[in-house]
């Protein structure tokens, strides 16, 4: 899927997830996320304060057999959403589990 606004493609297809865990910032204090949906590549979440593009960013995902993992990423699109900010992030590396895994 091709979105002309943020000028990036989706190798695969997202899936549906309903986790709340955190994220933070490098050098900064961590911060509470919604995510919305994933898949191997990256990562859509809802935050209450907006972030900038490109910024570098590390999101905890519980997984099942790993326990929690700290996953590298950057804002891709950053947008205003009803419940806050709605952004997408790209992972810096594809994760090597399935997104099933993610508890």
């Amino acid at each position: 899927m091709h979105n002309e606004s943020f000028g990036h493609r989706r190798s695969s297809k997202r899936r549906a997830c309903f986790l709340a865990a955190g994220y933070l910032l490098f050098d900064k204090a961590p911060y509470l996320a919604k995510y919305h949906d994933i898949n191997l590549d990256g990562i859509g979440a809802i935050v209450d304060k907006p972030l900038p593009v490109n910024i570098q960013v590390k999101i905890a995902l519980n997984t099942k057999k790993k326990g929690l993992v700290l996953v590298k990423g950057k804002v891709c699109w950053c947008k205003k959403a009803q419940l806050g900010w709605r952004l997408g992030i790209s992972f810096n590396r594809k994760l090597s589990y399935e997104t099933t895994m993610i508890a």
